[in-house]
């Protein structure tokens, strides 16, 4: 497995296969970022939370990817004032509950505050 990855949360593979199952979709709405508390995550299905989440912002594409028609390529735009701190992990929110419904972790990125 990479180093660097995202998984479905229990929440998340639970929700699609109801989606499946009812014909339905799951709506992702919102990228969840984390420091990971000062320190690298390993995501697992069964975090419901980001270890130390530091912001949230609406999902603003989702893309198949090019190569792979199973992934996802779903972005988002942090604004320039928000900042300070380094992005260690991310969550996909969503689903009738805004729920963690996929987590990954992240090469260690500092995120700058315009200013700096």
């Amino acid at each position: 497995m990479s180093t660097f990855y995202t998984l479905l949360t229990q929440i998340g593979a639970a929700a699609l296969i109801n989606a499946q199952g009812s014909n339905t979709t799951v709506a992702l709405t919102h990228m969840a970022l984390g420091d990971g508390n000062g320190a690298p995550m390993v995501p697992t299905e069964s975090m419901t939370a980001l270890k130390r989440e530091v912001h949230r912002v609406p999902i603003s594409s989702i893309t198949q990817h090019v190569d792979n028609p199973s992934w996802l390529v779903i972005e988002a735009v942090v604004p320039t004032a928000i900042g300070g701190w380094t992005l260690r992990e991310v969550g996909l929110i969503g689903g009738e509950q805004a729920s963690l419904l996929a987590v990954g972790n992240f090469p260690e990125t500092y995120k700058p505050q315009l200013a700096e």
